[in-house]
């Protein structure tokens, strides 16, 4: 306007204008917001109103998992007892139970044709696999009595031993025991002539790699069943498993030798072993004693043999952390250093021994060492230096180590 001020018509005009403005704003954004009405012609059916808002569920499979069944009874050929010969579950877990179900759960005791394998030990030998646990659903009895039908026994005692399998802690009358005779006693399939080649391939991988067989898993592949079933003496067998050295992946070259010619073949199987495991269960600092409380041991399914050898609860309590440690860490022997018995500048209590004559002197150690480790120690009034072979706290004696077998054990 120039300048000019407004007159009282321009000013209202303009103060209706943005009334107009403000209500047609208001207006689209509230149709923004909740959509605008849509209107119906005559004799048109209304739309459909929208279903509230809800919580879908997941489906009950994801949510519920798995369901693994155990079996009251089974029956089974050798000295393995695998969970899918004791267990059983839907086709639609297949895929996801087919490898935990080859585990080997059990093993027979001696020529015992009968062994009872509770639900929680399937549930520990689950957990220490690897298996999810938490996702399985347990079904059936809570124990399984297996019975071994590749074992003679005798039928006058199979009845007790069947009962004994049901109820371990259950104790027979003895006037109930009927006399058995030698000959009747169960014979053990490792004193059994009939020898099949699955067990001869799980020996000779045991004795290749130096494990118990009870501690390995073998896998074998389903077509060679029929050929991992032939028996001795019918067949005979000569193996070859030099390529074999480590678990994993195995194979052997085996010739099968029958009357009337031989014939070679490969056989390939997946091989793991139970491992103990020493883990560190608070963490350590540089020095630090390890104690009975700081450590724990854990069982687990490995394929591969450990580069460093098992370390023992007895090798390990009692020393110090040779750098720190945290929680969960594996013991090696790297990091396990011996606890010093004697430092540079303490005075060591030394013994000398001759014949029945035993002398004993105080001397200063001229360095460090532990247990059965050799040191120079002087001798302050005399100006003397020895050497003296630790054997236990600021202790040494001038004679071999070998003699005071007991001083280690009375030192800690």
């Amino acid at each position: 306007m120039n300048g000019r001020p407004l007159g009282k018509r321009a000013t209202i005009r303009l103060l209706i204008a943005l009334t107009i403005l403000a209500w047609a704003t208001q207006t689209l954004m509230h149709q923004w917001g909740y959509g605008a009405d849509v209107e119906v012609p005559d004799g048109a059916e209304p739309p459909p109103a929208m279903a509230p808002e809800q919580f879908v569920p997941a489906p009950e499979r994801a949510m519920g998992g798995m369901t693994l069944e155990l079996r009251s009874e089974a029956t089974v050929s050798g000295s393995e007892i695998r969970l899918r010969q004791i267990c059983r579950w839907s086709k639609a877990d297949a895929p996801a139970l087919t490898q935990p179900g080859e585990l080997v759960v059990a093993h027979f005791d001696g020529g015992s044709p009968f062994k009872t394998i509770s639900l929680d030990e399937i549930r520990s030998i689950l957990r220490d696999a690897g298996v999810n646990v938490s996702v399985i659903d347990f079904a059936g009895p809570t124990s399984c009595t297996v019975s071994r039908s590749d074992v003679e026994y005798d039928q006058a005692t199979s009845l007790d031993q069947w009962i004994s399998a049901h109820q371990p802690d259950a104790a027979a009358p003895a006037a109930a025991a009927p006399i058995v005779p030698a000959a009747a006693t169960p014979v053990s399939a490792d004193a059994s002539p009939v020898k099949s080649l699955r067990d001869l391939l799980q020996a000779d991988l045991s004795v290749r790699l130096n494990l118990p067989s009870e501690e390995l898993q073998v896998n074998f592949n389903p077509a060679d069943e029929k050929l991992l079933n032939l028996c001795e003496p019918q067949f005979k067998f000569n193996i070859d498993g030099s390529y074999i050295h480590n678990l994993g992946d195995v194979s052997w070259e085996v010739l099968v030798v029958t009357d009337s010619g031989s014939k070679k073949v490969t056989i390939a199987a997946s091989a793991r072993a139970w491992q103990h495991q020493l883990v560190l269960a608070t963490p350590l600092s540089f020095g630090q004693v390890i104690r009975p409380t700081d450590v724990t041991q854990r069982r687990l399914l490995s394929d591969r043999l450990a580069d460093n050898p098992e370390m023992t609860v007895d090798q390990v309590v009692g020393q110090q952390a040779a750098r720190d440690l945290q929680t969960g860490a594996v013991f090696t022997p790297s990091m396990v250093a011996a606890v010093p018995l004697a430092r540079t500048g303490q005075l060591v209590t030394v013994t000398a021994n001759q014949g029945a004559v035993s002398v004993k002197t105080v001397a200063k150690a001229m360095e460090g060492g532990s247990y059965g480790q050799t040191i120079r120690v002087k001798n302050e009034a005399t100006n003397e230096t020895y050497e003296v072979v630790l054997t236990g706290p600021q202790e040494g004696t001038m004679g071999p180590v070998a003699s005071l077998s007991g001083a280690r054990a009375d030192a800690r």
